[in-house]
């Protein structure tokens, strides 16, 4: 009983930073919300899925000793976000120019399940979010996974309610794109949004 009211006494402050976490202007929020505008949310749906699965797969690596060799080697997350800044750079650029049928068509090729999965081992906010949930909502001693498994499944439900608003929002605003400037200008600004995410994680 008393493991039970422990755990149930971090869910509402894990609830609204995950909240906080998931619901804000950031990369994956970015990329959902072009992709809705596209394709609609039924053919996003798997990016979104693999979205969820790599934050998943962070907590795993995370929960398991990576995270607190990372908090030991800070030099080496900052490489990892380096890497990740940078490559969020090269999708923002790729967004910002897209325009047009043919690339809407290569959009759809490269952006899946699996793209969603692999994102989230680079994309520095997700990195950052998980450590920090891990950190603020484990428990010690024999609570700790069950304690992590409650995050991570909170993490995941709210992200997934989070993820589906941003791309129908997309999928919304995608109906009042009738011209192909009206769709550019709408990419510039994702575009412009996802810059302004990578750089406040450098602040």
């Amino acid at each position: 009983m008393t493991a039970q009211l422990e755990l149930n006494s971090i869910l509402i402050p894990l609830f609204l930073f995950t909240l906080l976490a998931t619901a804000t202007p950031g990369p994956n929020n970015s990329l959902l919300t072009l992709c809705g505008s596209r394709f609609g949310y039924r053919q996003t749906l798997p990016f979104i899925l693999g979205i969820r699965a790599g934050i998943t797969g962070l907590f795993i690596l995370m929960a398991s000793g990576i995270g607190s060799i990372l908090a030991e080697h800070p030099h080496w997350y900052f490489y990892l976000k380096l890497l990740g800044a940078g490559y969020l750079v090269y999708l923002a650029l790729k967004m910002a120019f897209s325009g047009g049928h043919k690339q809407q068509n290569s959009a759809e090729k490269q952006i899946g399940f699996r793209q969603g999965a692999l994102l989230q081992f680079i994309n520095p906010k997700s990195m950052m979010m998980v450590l920090s949930c891990i950190t603020a909502f484990s428990l010690p001693g024999d609570l700790y996974l069950l304690s992590v498994i409650q995050a991570c499944l909170i993490f995941n439900l709210v992200g997934l309610i989070s993820n589906s608003a941003w791309t129908m929002f997309g999928a919304l605003i995608g109906r009042f794109l009738a011209t192909e400037q009206a769709r550019q200008r709408f990419n510039r600004i994702l575009a412009l949004l996802t810059l302004i995410a990578v750089a406040l994680l450098f602040i």
